[in-house]
């Protein structure tokens, strides 16, 4: 009952959010998301400093107009905005500024490291620790997915387990209290922040013009980094991948697998982190190639993420291109399945009648 209270207590004190903040490509390039926006305080979290702007908001009632979402800050989430500016074809990249964005009071920004080039080693130190940990298998990488798989199959036990046994209660207060506290304090695979604002838009723009976009891996997996800025912006969460569309048509996004989730409670996408930055990995849906083309760049995908907070849902977007491995394997797999398609659609000759008759004239025979 105690963990029934705790999450009605989370839910009328919460604010929001959660967004993709980076990619990681399996060729080592880093982007923003698709809705960072520059000038977002990063050292706060609550909506009145600023540090919800540039959180997307995607709700299932405006995906048909803005398959995306919206942000506060800034309204509708383009792709095209952030990767023109990662390409270096443009300098249109918005920017929020605290009060002027209409979503909190200005923060002292006096505290930012000096020098984009320093600013952007630090990230790649931030992002090495993150993903390290789920190759090295490090216990921190299995804590998150603990809380995660806790958070989403033992969240409803763990707030009505009395009403179905000891037993059950004891497990779903279990699997609900791992979620629940799955990201605390930097825990379960998550690393604290607290940059006083974001820059990373100006920070890599241009880079993708020598560096070229983010991939996948040779199993079409990505990697993400996404930030909990309060308590019902957690995890667990779901993700789709758009593969023609660059964002734009919300019938583009397939289902994808979550491979790596961020822990939180399975009602409501609660848990008690803020500022802190998760690592998130989707795989692409079998049999999908990157043919779209966003911002003068083309074979781009988009992945979209969100959670189920009742606020929200919260989340955000990445745009990538595929590894030339996975996109062999994509195509391999197609042909296959029209391959069996073809197989079963060929009219089968029925030869029972006539091994029936072959059988009497046998018999016959003898």
């Amino acid at each position: 009952m105690r963990y029934a209270f705790a999450y009605a207590a989370l839910v009328s004190t919460a604010s929001a959010h959660g967004l993709v903040t980076m990619i990681k490509g399996d060729n080592g390039v880093m982007m923003p998301g698709l809705g960072v926006t520059d000038g977002t305080p990063r050292d706060c979290s609550s909506n009145g400093c600023g540090s919800q702007a540039d959180t997307s908001i995607i709700r299932n009632r405006d995906m048909q107009q803005n398959p995306l979402g919206k942000t506060q800050g800034t309204g509708p989430v383009d792709a095209a905005v952030n990767v023109a500016a990662f390409m270096g074809t443009s300098k249109n990249a918005p920017k929020n500024n605290g009060a002027s964005a209409g979503v909190g009071q200005e923060d002292d920004l006096s505290g930012l490291p000096a020098g984009a080039a320093k600013r952007h080693e630090e990230r790649k130190n931030m992002v090495r620790g993150l993903f390290g940990d789920l190759l090295g298998g490090a216990a921190g990488g299995a804590g998150a997915a603990g809380g995660a798989a806790g958070g989403a199959a033992g969240g409803l036990g763990g707030l009505l387990g009395g009403a179905g046994g000891a037993g059950g209660a004891a497990g779903g207060a279990a699997g609900g209290l791992g979620g629940l506290l799955g990201g605390l304090g930097g825990g379960g695979g998550g690393t604290k922040s607290n940059l006083a604002a974001e820059s990373m838009v100006a920070d890599t723009a241009g880079m993708g013009s020598t560096q070229g976009m983010p991939t996948s891996d040779s199993t079409g997996t990505v990697s993400l980094v996404y930030r909990q800025i309060n308590q019902d912006g957690a995890g667990p969460l779901t993700a789709a991948v758009d593969g023609t569309s660059g964002g734009t048509d919300a019938s583009a996004f397939q289902q994808a697998e979550v491979t790596k989730d961020v822990p939180g409670l399975g009602i409501g996408g609660l848990s008690l982190a803020t500022n802190t930055d998760f690592p998130l990995q989707v795989k692409m849906p079998a049999g999908m190639t990157c043919e779209g083309t966003v911002g003068g760049v083309k074979n781009v995908c988009i992945v979209r993420v969100r959670n189920s907070a009742a606020a929200g849902p919260f989340g955000g977007s990445a745009a990538f291109t595929q590894n030339a491995t996975a996109r062999k394997r994509a195509i391999a797999y197609r042909l296959r399945k029209r391959m069996e398609i073809a197989r079963e659609a060929v009219p089968q000759i029925d030869y029972t009648k006539a091994d029936a008759a072959e059988e009497l004239e046998d018999e016959e025979d003898e």
